[in-house]
C-alpha cells in the first residue's frame, strides 16, 4: 500500500474535519485517478481565527483495471497452462 497527504481548508468546526475525513475512506483520491483511501493513519489540525485546515495522511490503494479478455484469449491462456500442468 501507498500513502498520501491531503488538504482540507477552513472548515468551520472540528465535527466538519471529522465528517470529512470519514467520508474520504473508499473514495478516489483527488487527482490521482485510480487510487483509492483505505485509511487515515494520521492527521494535523490547525486551529485558525475562524475555523480549521487539516493535513490527513491516508492510506491508499490502486484500483487495477480488470482485463477485458476476449474467448479466443481465454481458451489460449487455457491450452498454455493446461499444458504446462501436464509436463509437471
Amino acid at each position: 500500500m501507498e500513502t498520501r497527504l491531503l488538504g482540507f481548508e477552513h472548515a468551520e468546526t472540528v465535527k466538519d474535519v471529522a465528517n470529512w475525513a470519514n467520508g474520504i475512506i473508499g473514495k478516489e483520491v483527488p487527482g490521482e485517478p485510480g487510487y483509492t483511501v483505505v485509511k487515515v493513519i494520521q492527521f494535523q489540525l490547525v486551529q485558525l481565527s475562524n475555523g480549521y485546515d487539516v493535513l490527513v495522511l491516508v492510506e491508499v490503494k490502486e484500483e487495477l483495471e480488470p482485463l477485458n479478455l476476449r474467448e479466443a484469449d481465454v481458451e489460449a491462456i487455457v491450452n498454455i497452462t493446461s499444458a504446462v500442468d501436464e509436463r509437471i
